[in-house]
């Protein structure tokens, strides 16, 4: 957030400092899926949707799972081998899916098996080896090393530093504008960070790199795509996220809203008549679909274009 040197870093207050004064957005964003995007798994339902259906991999792994104080126990069974792990940690909103994560043998695990809404069952992790897994051990998960643990929480968590002692489970207000302590002393005199600018939002949902627009897994980062649009390409960046997203609530699930965004710039029908702009229709579903290229999981394709 910035250097302090030689001087103490400013006070992390919590969300709940930030509601006197901004009601509406605090009431907003507190019940959104950012501030749902970490959770401690015992306060979640995934342990008893996983307890209900076991899972067995076709090489012959079990998954078992149950309830148990602090979390999410689960016992993985390959042939005589047993492992068991308590995952505390519940990655992800539950719109799409929930990964569990906990601590194995002193280091943090990405266990192999997410919950993904759309088929209410678990299945493995994106990014996971699909190979049958070695040892039962091995089929926790992935072992992070504490550099990558912390990235990820820190993109799922507020005021995370090393140890994790003073993190707060979700995104909530200061992890995009910044501590507030001097702000709630002196609201006029110490402004936070406002910044609309993408690069705020590409610090969890990746900046683009060279040539990632071609893996069709790259719909998920949706900066990637927006990037290559040439709607954001004339529009010198003045078109960024927060032109069709209020930062302090979900997506919005209709279609009105995009549309207004996209007829401030192309209000006239142009030379096709079936275009939908002419009678003010959903843009969505020419320049913007949906796309599943994931097992059970959807995205919105952020590359505004003519598909062909």
């Amino acid at each position: 957030m910035g250097s302090y040197a030689g001087q103490a870093a400013p006070a992390y207050m919590g969300a709940e400092a930030c509601r006197t004064c901004h009601a509406k957005q605090f009431a907003s964003q507190s019940l959104s899926q950012h501030a749902r995007a970490l959770r401690p798994m015992a306060e979640t339902d995934i342990p008893e949707r996983l307890a209900e259906q076991p899972l067995r991999e076709r090489s012959g792994v079990e998954f078992q799972y149950a309830r148990r104080p602090g979390g999410l126990g689960v016992t993985v069974v390959k042939g005589d081998e047993r492992a068991e792990a308590l995952l505390t940690w519940a990655f992800g909103s539950g719109s799409q899916a929930v990964t569990p994560v906990g601590l194995h043998k002193g280091a943090y695990v990405e266990h192999r098996i997410s919950y993904y809404r759309a088929i209410d069952h678990g299945a493995r992790t994106i990014g996971h080896n699909g190979a049958p897994s070695r040892t039962a051990e091995a089929a926790l998960g992935i072992r992070q090393d504490g550099e990558t643990i912390l990235r990820c929480f820190s993109c799922h968590a507020t005021r995370v530093e090393q140890g994790l002692a003073a993190m707060t489970p979700g995104v909530s207000c200061e992890r995009c504008h910044g501590p507030g302590g001097d702000h709630v002393r002196a609201p006029a005199a110490a402004k936070l960070r406002r910044t609309q600018e993408v690069a705020l939002c590409a610090e969890c949902h990746r900046a683009p790199v060279a040539g990632a627009a071609a893996d069709p897994a790259s719909v998920r980062f949706q900066l990637v795509g927006l990037s290559e649009s040439a709607c954001y390409k004339a529009s010198s960046a003045a078109l960024r996220c927060v032109s069709c997203h209020d930062p302090h609530a979900d997506a919005a699930r209709t279609a009105a809203p995009y549309t207004a965004v996209c007829l401030g710039c192309h209000a006239d029908a142009g030379s096709s008549a079936n275009c939908r702009r002419a009678s003010k229709e959903n843009c969505l579903p020419c320049h913007m679909r949906p796309s599943s290229p994931l097992p059970f999981l959807t995205f919105t394709d952020h590359r505004i274009r003519i598909y062909r």
